[in-house]
């Protein structure tokens, strides 16, 4: 199955295939929100960013990760297009989530894939944000760093740590200001806006070397006829400046470990995936 995010994203792309597959409870509503007026929203997303810049300035929230060089993970997305999966049970996935059992082995099999200097190696992980879901899209990328030249428990507990300040820094009320300024922005100015990128022009700085996308699709209930399904596996999309990219999808007690990537990104990606399966050992 393929969604594209006008349907929804990960959590509503899931409820949908659920459904599909037979498990009886509806894909969730959307409780939309007026629009608002867009002078007003503006203003006070722009009073709240600045109580943001307060806040953090004062340790009561952590700052973002912050852009790191490109790698060659961010090469544009050129020649054969491939994808793998490792499966494991979760039992065999030691660490305080999953997410971060997996982040943790992302680094060191980047680190052995890129070699060189890596000290800056950081990924870009799609986040649910708090609250009921006023659109199709309830989520927003953070970054956390993946810190290859450290021990495998300081490097987890790192990166837990940097997943834990953007869920809270998520929480702050600048974020929910700034989506419902963005959503009162009249389509045409945003059509307009879409229109000046230039998919072209190379970034000197990104924000994540590659992307991690973790789903937990629920308990192992669902069927296609009379076969059960017994795992699920997903494959995020490529970008311009994205030729990497993994999943992370649980049903049940099974976990798929699946990575997409260009022949331009990764020349060898069965080398990858030993290396990745290795550090998940």
């Amino acid at each position: 199955m393929q969604f594209a995010h006008a349907l929804g994203d990960g959590a509503r792309a899931s409820a949908m295939a659920a459904w599909l597959f037979g498990r009886p409870a509806a894909v969730p509503e959307i409780a939309r929100s007026r629009a608002g007026f867009l002078p007003w929203r503006a203003a006070h997303a722009a009073r709240a960013h600045l109580r943001l810049v307060r806040d953090t300035n004062a340790g009561l929230v952590a700052p973002g990760v912050g852009s790191r060089p490109p790698l060659s993970t961010n090469a544009r997305p050129e020649g054969v297009r491939a994808v793998r999966t490792l499966l494991r049970r979760r039992s065999q996935l030691a660490g305080p989530t999953v997410t971060v059992t997996v982040l943790a082995a992302v680094s060191t099999g980047l680190l052995g894939l890129l070699g060189g200097d890596v000290d800056t190696l950081g990924a870009e992980v799609p986040m649910a944000k708090p609250g009921v879901p006023r659109s199709y899209n309830h989520f927003g990328n953070v970054v956390v760093g993946l810190y290859p030249r450290l021990e495998p428990d300081e490097r987890v507990r790192r990166i837990a740590t940097d997943l834990a300040n953007a869920r809270r820094r998520f929480e702050h009320p600048a974020m929910l200001s700034a989506d419902r300024a963005f959503a009162a922005v009249p389509a045409a100015l945003l059509r307009w806006g879409v229109s000046q990128f230039d998919a072209e022009v190379r970034p000197v700085r990104v924000a994540g070397n590659t992307v991690v996308s973790s789903v937990y699709r629920g308990a192992a209930d669902l069927s296609f006829g009379d076969a059960p399904v017994v795992l699920t596996a997903g494959y995020p999309a490529l970008s311009p400046a994205m030729g990497l990219t993994h999943g992370v999808h649980g049903i049940g007690d099974t976990v798929a470990i699946s990575v997409h990537a260009a022949e331009s990104a990764v020349s060898d990606i069965d080398a990858y995936m030993r290396l990745l399966d290795a550090a998940l050992q």
